[in-house]
């Protein structure tokens, strides 16, 4: 009833509200005033509590009650006397403060009155006097040995504030010393937290050196004792910096840094803590740095197994505030050494040391630490053996981008520039380049020709403008690198610079030369649907080859190989239909510029954004609306099931609308490619896919018996007809069969970026067994949920 009257009070300002109110505030110490009732203790208990709750959300509303509630708490003997102490500690908390405005019903409702005389009138209140607040506080604190550790916890903090809001009571903090005493050597997280608010607040009033020195040593064991949750240890980290901030001086008593090294069990959040203590604990220190970057090896050691954004955050902070404490020559050179080796492991890691870079240049203008990271970045990812693929190349290309910035010898443009001839903008990736990252491509050209001098790079960024214009099949880059190549090769290096760096002033003669943008309109219902196009009305282009016989060479794995590089690098096509829903206005029509974009967990992907031009629906009710078939570009990192959320932009009639449109499900089905056939035996894909599934079973079953874990086995029971099952798999992955007669079927699905799933059927009567083998062992389970379809 508490709980329903308190929500209702801050939502409904009504005076019948405030009535109730008052009387259940009544009834609440009618209930606490029958002390010592033994038929009703638990009640009296529940009753405390609830004005507890009160207190705390309308504060100094009990003000009146001090005296009333102190007399409850003398008498009162059973066990409901910890929840009075507590409900009294509270009130006169509040009393005191002068910080906290007086709340009471008679200000907010005017004729809500107090019926009951327990509770003195407004007009007759006495303000408690000194004497009597000495005598209470002295009451709380002779009763807190009767009260359980919670209990003396919270009376303590109510005695803090007490003591913080009026000074005088200052003079008898000595009265709290026994908790010093007894809560010191305790592993109580709420004991330990009482220790060190007296610590904090009321130090050096009952706190002597000793036990200045045994509350340093019990903090630093609590927070690495491995029997203590990860929470209470990270809680006690927490007291221990705020300790050591407020009493520098006690670091120099702290001998053994060992407590602060992080463990084998410690999370992200722990090592960030115990990483930045210890820096601090080695701050001015000779040779810190060994000891620093040993313990950092535990944090390196968990990204290596498992990278997540809490381990980069922690491991960047971590390096960040290692350098800012021990800026010398052993610590320049270590960070970026290990950054590189983190980043060149894990690409996705980039974002996190350029920003890494940014804030080293504000704080530290003067360090060479962001322009050798910065070299050793680019010198890394432009080596012919780097780790980023056509899916993760804008990485790459953000590296690129802040390395023009900065000075020459750090961007280093020929080794770029050679870097993209030879990987990117080659004739086999440049037709596979998506509309934004061909156009980052050319903003780094653009600020190569504005911050450079050409003459040095000239030839190569010629030829890098050459092939997009040879090589690419989008309109806008042809357009775009025809531009910078005329211009290039037309102007002088320094008229080249006057034309691409903007003007410090407008050249136009007046402000109303561009119209103004208009303001954005969202819509709260979705005028636009896009949904997945059934795969069976898509068609291969495989089967307009004539099929011939050649033979496939014995190591067709090797071959596999390094074909399933390339074919790694290309997105995932998978074909959507665009329409207009219920909502959409025949007035809208037509829709401009629209782009659709996506966004996908940062484990599974992403998907490129689609980009159309001019959208029109036909409206004439003689011919209903053809469907809009557009290509959904898939750049997965991990081929599971997932539901992408999607959105569109777009222009009607010069104003910008936005929408949130329905989420994109996408299943395990919709992944599912059939088996890559290298370019020289494209006329012979059965024969190559039927040799290529054999070769590969017997490669990933071999695995499976290892203990490498790079492959993995399954067996299940189909119980269908052998007709209902062979009618199936043609609907769902006649593709993907690649050998088949009246007893079994051999299903191979190649599943991008690099897995595969091979399956074989084999007719019982009655039953199907499938005997299934992957190189992804999370796909196992997507299997199983896909089979139950089937059902």
């Amino acid at each position: 009833m508490t709980t329903v009257l308190l929500q209702a009070f801050e939502k409904v300002n009504e005076e019948e509200l405030g009535v109730l109110f008052t009387e259940h505030i009544e009834f609440l110490l009618g209930l606490v005033n029958q002390t010592n009732n033994v038929n009703n203790i638990h009640i009296r208990s529940i009753a405390a509590r609830c004005l507890t709750e009160i207190e705390i959300c309308f504060p100094q509303i009990l003000k009146n009650c001090v005296d009333s509630l102190y007399m409850a708490a003398v008498v009162e003997t059973s066990i409901a006397h910890q929840c009075y102490m507590s409900l009294l500690a509270l009130v006169i908390s509040h009393s005191i403060a002068d910080k906290i405005n007086e709340t009471s019903l008679w200000g907010k409702y005017p004729n809500t009155q107090w019926k009951s005389n327990f509770i003195q009138q407004e007009g007759d209140t006495l303000i408690t006097g000194y004497t009597d607040l000495k005598e209470m506080v002295s009451f709380l604190v002779d009763q807190l040995p009767l009260c359980s550790t919670e209990g003396v916890a919270w009376i303590t903090m109510q005695i803090i504030d007490m003591m913080l809001h009026k000074p005088d009571l200052q003079a008898s903090a000595q009265v709290l010393k026994p908790l010093v005493l007894h809560f010191s050597n305790t592993y109580s997280t709420v004991a330990g937290h009482v220790v060190f608010l007296l610590e904090k607040h009321l130090g050096n009033l009952i706190f002597q050196e000793k036990d200045m020195i045994q509350l340093l040593q019990q903090l630093l064991l609590n927070s690495s004792h491995p029997s203590l949750s990860a929470s209470t240890r990270l809680l006690y980290l927490d007291w221990l910096s705020d300790y050591l901030s407020r009493r520098p001086e006690k670091i120099a008593s702290i001998q053994d840094v060992n407590f602060v090294l992080p463990g084998s069990f410690d999370g992200p959040e722990t090592h960030l803590k115990k990483l930045k203590l210890l820096s601090s604990l080695l701050k001015n220190k000779k040779e810190s740095s060994v000891p620093l970057l040993h313990a950092l090896a535990t944090l390196q050691k968990q990204m290596k197994c498992k990278s997540s954004i809490k381990l980069k955050s922690a491991l960047i902070k971590v390096l960040y505030r290692y350098l800012c404490d021990h800026h010398n020559v052993d610590m320049s050179a270590e960070v970026p050494r290990i950054l590189v080796a983190v980043t060149k492991e894990d690409i996705s890691f980039v974002p996190f040391v350029l920003n890494f870079i940014h804030c080293v240049q504000d704080i530290l203008p003067k360090s060479s630490v962001p322009s050798c990271l910065l070299t050793s970045l680019v010198m890394a990812f432009t080596q012919p053996d780097s780790a980023a693929t056509l899916a993760t190349f804008h990485f790459v290309l953000d590296i690129f981008l802040m390395a023009v910035t900065q000075d020459l010898c750090i961007c280093q443009p020929k080794a770029i520039l050679n870097y993209l001839m030879k990987y990117i903008v080659c004739e086999e990736v440049c037709g596979l380049l998506s509309w934004m990252l061909g156009h980052q491509i050319l903003s780094l050209c653009f600020k190569l020709m504005s911050n450079y001098d050409t003459v040095v790079f000239f030839y190569e960024l010629c030829e890098v403008l050459k092939m997009f214009m040879a090589n690419s099949e989008d309109v806008d880059l042809l357009d775009r690198a025809h531009i910078y190549h005329s211009l290039l090769v037309s102007l002088s290096n320094k008229k080249l610079k006057e034309v691409f760096v903007s003007p410090k002033q407008s050249i136009m003669a007046s402000e109303n030369t561009f119209h103004s943008a208009s303001a954005i309109c969202k819509l709260d219902e979705p005028i636009l649907h896009l949904k997945k196009e059934r795969r069976a009305t898509m068609q291969s282009p495989e089967k307009l080859i004539l099929e011939t016989n050649l033979d496939i060479p014995e190591d067709i794995l090797k071959l596999y190989a390094n074909n399933i590089s390339f074919v790694a690098q290309k997105p995932l096509i998978i074909k959507g239909r665009l329409s207009t829903t219920s909502r959409c206005n025949v007035k809208l029509q037509p829709i401009q510029a629209l782009a659709i974009f996506f966004t996908a967990p940062e484990a599974w992907g992403r998907i490129e954004p689609i980009m159309i031009g001019h959208y029109a629906v036909k409206n004439s009710s003689e011919y209903s609306e053809s469907p809009h078939i557009v290509d959904i570009e898939c750049f997965l990192y991990k081929p599971y099931p997932a539901v992408i959320q999607v959105r569109a932009d777009f222009s009607i009639h010069n104003v910008c609308h936005m929408c949130t449109l329905e989420p994109l499900s996408l299943d395990l089905p919709d992944f599912f490619q059939p088996l890559p056939v290298h370019d020289e035996f494209i006329s012979a894909s059965v024969v190559w896919r039927r040799a290529l599934f054999h070769s590969l079973w017997n490669s990933l079953e071999e695995e499976s018996l290892t203990v490498s874990n790079a492959a993995f086995t399954s067996v299940c029971v189909l119980q269908q007809s052998r007709e209902d099952l062979r009618a199936k798999l043609y609907e769902e992955l006649h593709e993907c069969i690649v050998e088949e007669n009246k007893d079994f079927f051999h299903v191979g699905i190649y599943l991008f970026p690099t897995s595969h799933l091979l399956m074989k059927f084999l007719f019982k009567c009655g039953s199907t067994l499938v005997r299934i083998v992957t190189d992804d062992v999370n796909i196992l389970a997507h299997v199983n949920s896909y089979f139950k379809t089937w059902l």
